[in-house]
């Protein structure tokens, strides 16, 4: 079983999350846009989204068959999801996307990614004991770097004024994207992030880390849909929708 789960490219490995959540008629539309999303964001009018720890694109997807897009920013740390985004992006009037991490200055970091269990690369070493995943036993342990900048520099050189979307899902380290970004929230209407009630991550953010940083910056919690989650230890890890409430 592990052997033919290693033929099977991460990226068709992620296309069957979206087909099982719909199997299980997990509350996301027939795009795959969480419906919280879709409530707090009509389809009326084109948007602009910020993708923050995209993988192989399969939420921008998502919002780009949902929404008319007006401007989009796609960053991806892992060198090889490239291709496949700039494949699956290639209108660069729309998309511009990097090939970085987002942190709370510009240089270099080291990165820790797992093989086949890519999506739970991050800045952070994770706690094995934790992420109780079938074979993420036996992942070996790679250390990159990768480039870091903070997402204020981005969407500064990118020239994005307001936006309708910011999506984050970096495991573990959201309040990195956060800090380095107190001037795009302010232009932020929808936050839509990932969290941990316990850190999964050594040194990781949890919920209520988040919760204060985005309450103080004006923002409202709208929805918490949970997400990951042992027999032994609950639910670990979800996902969260944040409203700003000044704009």
């Amino acid at each position: 079983m592990n052997l033919i789960k290693r033929m099977i490219p991460n990226n068709i490995k992620q296309e069957g999350k979206y087909f099982l959540m719909d199997l299980l008629k997990i509350p996301y539309n027939r795009f795959g846009v969480p419906v919280e999303i879709q409530e707090w964001l009509p389809n009326n009018r084109p948007i602009t989204f910020i993708d923050i720890g995209a993988s192989y694109g399969q939420f921008s997807t998502a919002l780009s068959q949902y929404y008319n897009i007006e401007r989009a920013i796609i960053v991806e740390p892992l060198t090889n999801h490239i291709p496949m985004l700039r494949s699956r992006f290639a209108d660069q009037a729309k998309y511009s996307i990097f090939n970085l991490a987002v942190a709370e200055s510009s240089g270099e970091a080291d990165f820790y990614t797992f093989g086949d269990y890519d999506y739970n690369s991050s800045f952070l070493k994770v706690k094995r004991e934790l992420m109780r995943l079938p074979g993420f036993e036996e992942a070996e342990e790679v250390t990159l770097k990768v480039k870091t900048e903070p997402l204020d520099r981005i969407t500064a050189d990118c020239k994005i004024g307001s936006i309708d979307l910011l999506k984050i899902d970096v495991q573990g380290a959201e309040h990195m994207v956060l800090r380095s970004g107190y001037e795009t929230l302010k232009r932020t209407r929808l936050v839509y992030i990932e969290f941990s009630y316990r850190p999964i991550y050594e040194g990781s953010s949890t919920f209520f880390d988040l919760y204060k940083i985005l309450t103080d910056q004006n923002f409202r919690m709208v929805s918490v849909m949970p997400g990951y989650k042992t027999e032994e230890e609950g639910i670990l890890q979800g996902d969260a929708l944040f409203v700003n409430n000044l704009i």
